[in-house]
């Protein structure tokens, strides 16, 4: 797969496959490229025994590994601080449609990573994460963080580090069912997953999202989607 001439305007980040087979690709990568491939591989393709269900750590990077469908942008600096980092963000928000796959249903395994390998203090990342989340979530899609001792907790064993990783990382990819947790703070978060998912929300979330419902004080969702 070829992303050839998809560069952001404003950061200049060009996203390369992590997972391509052409010689000169794998000859020009990052240092690092090859830990991320072995993270992505050995830890989020296979099950954990603390991850608190069966199967895999990520559902869906399997595929993605498989189809070539992960691509990458390393950017290096020890001193990026959170407006070169939006600036990145944005990019990735305007590149992601155009990076192959484009077509159903493969397009949705798809996710493009912004790297930043010589980073070693993440306040910045997260503020970012949680600044431009809106505004991807209006689009079907997430943006994640993901950093060397992040402690924010997994689905279903809240003491579980789902989103810690050998490298800092803001992840975007198409919004997927299980993503409702990570999504009902905010009522406009919740109206663009029920868009998007009402008529095949796995069981265990519809019934935690009518146990929220149920439980949930009026007026929460209101003060919530200011926060």
């Amino acid at each position: 797969m070829n992303a050839e001439g998809i560069i952001g305007k404003r950061s200049g980040v060009q996203p390369t496959n992590l997972f391509s087979t052409d010689p000169a690709i794998r000859a020009a990568e990052h240092p690092r490229a090859a830990e991320l491939r072995r993270w992505a591989s050995d830890y989020l393709s296979r099950p954990h025994r603390d991850l608190g269900r069966s199967g895999p750590v990520c559902p869906y990077i399997g595929r993605a590994i498989g189809g070539r469908y992960l691509w990458v942008c390393f950017v290096e600096g020890r001193h990026i601080d959170a407006e070169r980092i939006t600036a990145i963000v944005d990019d990735l928000n305007d590149l992601f449609p155009a990076l192959p796959p484009r077509d159903e249903p493969d397009n949705e395994l798809k996710a493009v990573l912004a790297v930043f390998p010589d980073l070693t203090e993440y306040v910045d990342i997260d503020v970012v994460q949680q600044v431009q989340k809106t505004r991807f979530v209006d689009k079907g899609l997430m943006l994640g963080q993901f950093y060397p001792g992040c402690t924010v907790a997994g689905l279903h064993n809240p003491n579980f580090p789902a989103l810690d990783a050998p490298l800092p990382i803001l992840a975007v990819r198409y919004m997927a069912p299980t993503d409702f947790p990570f999504l009902n703070t905010r009522q406009e978060w919740i109206d663009t997953y029920l868009k998007v998912f009402a008529p095949a929300i796995p069981g265990f979330i519809s019934n935690s999202m009518a146990a929220k419902l149920v439980e949930t004080p009026a007026g929460r969702f209101g003060s919530a989607s200011q926060g």
